[in-house]
């Protein structure tokens, strides 16, 4: 709690500590002797005097170490280095071929990044733990990916075992759509609000759950899954973990490219090459600047995103929807999908876009690693 008030209020005094925390004195003396004697905090001799006896000034010593922050996607490997309050000191990024997207030579990458990202900083500080975010169902608790349909060999993979035997540094393994949810709760469009949910639509769909403050994992970790819901007026599926789900197949990134394509060749004369080779952020684009057809696709996509926040909404009644992703965040689409919430009576969660953007993840990770590196610490 102490290093909480500290990070908050730097530099203040031991009399600050007291009076925000309402531990005794003596209580708080002890405590900041032994964070001086970690490292984790910084005497910094006397302040300026009101009167009385000068004040001792303590600061929180960011520098004591640092954490870093993977995230797995389809295509990318995205990854952040960032001091003890949080601070992005290094970022490094590279694009997947397909040979790169098996969990050891995505640790491997990790490692280059991390050597990146230390050179580029020029600092020699310890990496005292590092989040990954994957791109499935992720058991938090063993470090295993259960399942990630859009990378192959993923399937139980213990991935934490594999990046601390490899990286020799502590590791916490995250969905990666739960931790977008983090980032925007830590800096983002959520900030103060405890029950929310964010939704991310890019390559993949899912929804990382925040209630009363944490998040929402489930019984065997699947919460948030949405790709996997059923699309009114389509033949029913079962659910299976080495495929993808209907409602990412039908308004994930490709989803949307093969919708608009189907609607394009239905009109011929719009039906030329360059227009049916538009990626779904392009078509979202065209829409925006009210292309006819453009528009037909999104208003079926909110549609179908709506009918799928609306059903979420029944069953958890957050007080916020997030839309994240490359997709989701996209104002055109945020824009129709409120048209359609708003015509429920009740179950109208509040509709934002992401404010982090593809960061999200990043800043999740550094969120989640900050606090498992402060209770390695003080353990």
């Amino acid at each position: 709690m102490l290093l909480g008030l500290l990070r908050k209020t730097d530099p203040c005094s031991r009399a600050d500590l007291v009076r925000s925390s309402g531990l005794s004195a003596t209580t708080v003396s002890v405590a900041v002797a032994q964070l001086v004697s970690m490292g984790l905090v910084e005497d910094l001799g006397d302040g300026e005097s009101s009167g009385g006896r000068p004040p001792g000034l303590l600061r929180f010593n960011a520098a004591h170490g640092l954490v870093a922050a993977a995230d797995v996607g389809g295509t990318r490997l995205r990854m952040m280095l960032a001091d003890l309050n949080g601070r992005p000191i290094s970022q490094w990024a590279t694009h997947l071929v397909e040979r790169q997207k098996t969990p050891r030579a995505i640790v491997a990458l990790m490692q280059t990044g991390l050597r990146e990202m230390t050179r580029q900083a020029a600092v020699t500080d310890r990496i005292l733990h590092i989040a990954v975010g994957a791109p499935g169902i992720t058991d938090v608790h063993h470090g295993v990916v259960a399942a990630a349909p859009n990378l192959q060999g993923w399937t139980d993979f213990p991935l934490q075992a594999l990046v601390e035997r490899e990286t020799r540094i502590r590791a916490t393994v995250e969905n990666d759509v739960n931790l977008a949810a983090l980032g925007e709760h830590a800096r983002g469009a959520a900030q103060g609000v405890d029950d929310f949910i964010f939704v991310a639509l890019g390559t993949g769909v899912g929804a990382g759950i925040f209630m009363k403050g944490v998040l929402h994992h489930g019984a065997d970790y699947s919460a948030g899954e949405i790709g996997y819901l059923p699309v009114s007026g389509m033949p029913r599926e079962d659910v299976r973990l080495e495929e993808t789900g209907q409602l990412e197949r039908v308004i994930g990134g490709a989803g949307i490219e093969a919708m608009w394509q189907k609607t394009l060749r239905r009109d011929r004369r719009t039906a030329n090459q360059s227009l049916l080779e538009l990626r779904a952020t392009q078509v979202l684009d065209l829409a925006d600047e009210g292309h006819a057809l453009a528009l037909e696709v999104v208003t079926a996509t909110a549609r179908i995103l709506a009918d799928a926040i609306g059903t979420i909404a029944l069953l958890l009644n957050p007080r916020m929807v997030v839309l994240g992703g490359g997709v989701g965040a996209h104002k055109a689409l945020c824009r129709a999908t409120e048209t359609f919430l708003r015509q429920n009576q009740f179950a109208q969660p509040e509709l934002r876009t992401s404010t982090l953007g593809t960061e999200a993840q990043l800043f999740g990770a550094v969120s989640l690693a900050l606090s498992a590196a402060e209770a390695d610490l003080l353990c």
